[in-house]
């Protein structure tokens, strides 16, 4: 099967990393993916890995770039001839569904990855002929704000690398490290994690607390001061690593989001890795994790319950030790990178 697979851009986010990872193991698997977007870090990756790519970007929204790519996605699809086109992001849908029309025999799928109150210009995403939705959270609010029929939806999970997180050496600590691995943004509810540590010293707990992600500069500079006014200096560091570097250092791994998720890769990869979670039960989140079975739910915004779970999970280790188990059992049955590719492969041949 010919593939097209087209972005704004392949630099490393969420979306740019599983059409990078779908498309080495296609690639694997004997289907011929195609990759059209803006350069990023992922391409000198790809083409490392004879990955086929054609630079156009699609970052900045507006009627010239929409012209120019409208004009360029004409030639590449005359040229390449694929079997399905499959569109991420809403830039590029708006843009396809304008070409599309002149290929009629040619499959378009899209996706939808997360939520987004901009309804009429996320409309693009259900444009497609068939609609990937990476949850049943997403699914629902496909059906209910973007008024996608739901015939045309199918949900497949993303998929994260075994290789990268199943059973990482972790690193042993004499203090406990309760962990945090988001963007710098403020729905990621970084200030809810950090009343919950400073909760968790005045109560005697001898914890470390470490925070990594990129983002706003000025959201990280807020923050950094929120831990200096609180004295906790000694407590919190702020680091730059990957996700696999950082899980290796965490004894608990904290998703205090308090805005839906649409997937929660994160949550994924502290369960491959054998970290325990404790999450906001909110979004896609309650569909990763089954509370006190894979992992510890909470109310977004309450710092309480976040303690009162990590307190649990460093008191009772044996117990913690079956449900992180039970998580990472789960974890490489529901959501991997092959699963994922073969699911989304399901979905193409519906077109062909």
């Amino acid at each position: 099967m010919k593939i097209l697979r087209v972005l704004p851009s392949m630099d490393f986010a969420g979306i740019e990393r599983g059409v990078y990872d779908f498309s080495l193991e296609a690639d694997r698997m004997g289907h011929h993916v195609i990759v059209v977007s803006g350069y990023g870090r992922f391409i000198p990756l790809l083409k490392q890995k004879g990955i086929d790519w054609h630079d156009l970007s699609m970052d900045n929204k507006n009627i010239k770039i929409f012209a120019h790519a409208k004009k360029e996605l004409r030639k590449i699809i005359d040229k390449e001839k694929p079997d399905i086109i499959h569109s991420e992001s809403r830039f590029p849908c708006w843009i396809m569904s304008s070409v599309i029309k002149q290929f009629p025999g040619i499959g378009w799928v899209t996706s939808i990855h997360s939520f987004c109150h901009l309804r009429f210009w996320t409309k693009s995403l259900g444009f497609g002929q068939r609609i990937i939705v990476v949850s049943n959270a997403i699914k629902e609010y496909a059906i209910k704000y973007l008024k996608v029929p739901e015939e045309k939806l199918r949900l497949v999970y993303n998929g994260v690398s075994k290789n990268d997180f199943f059973d990482i050496k972790k690193e042993i600590n004499e203090t406990p490290v309760i962990g945090m691995i988001a963007r710098f943004s403020k729905t990621k509810g970084h200030f809810y994690y950090m009343k919950a540590m400073k909760k968790l010293l005045e109560e005697g707990e001898k914890v470390k607390g470490i925070l990594v992600g990129t983002g706003s500069e000025k959201y990280k500079k807020r923050i950094h001061a929120c831990i200096v006014r609180n004295k906790m200096e000694n407590s919190i560091e702020i680091l730059s690593m990957d996700s696999r570097q950082a899980l290796k250092k965490m004894d608990v791994l904290s998703v205090p989001s308090f805005e839906p998720e649409g997937f929660g890769r994160v949550v994924v990869e502290a369960q491959m890795a054998g970290v325990p979670v404790v999450a906001s039960n909110i979004g896609a989140i309650p569909e990763l994790i089954e509370n006190k079975r894979t992992g510890f739910l909470v109310e977004p915004r309450d710092s309480l319950q976040m303690v009162e779970a990590i307190k649990y999970i460093l008191l009772h280790p044996r117990e913690t030790g079956k449900i992180t188990e039970n998580a990472q059992k789960i974890s490489l049955e529901k959501f991997t990178v092959e699963k994922m590719t073969e699911e989304t492969l399901k979905v193409y041949q519906e077109l062909i």
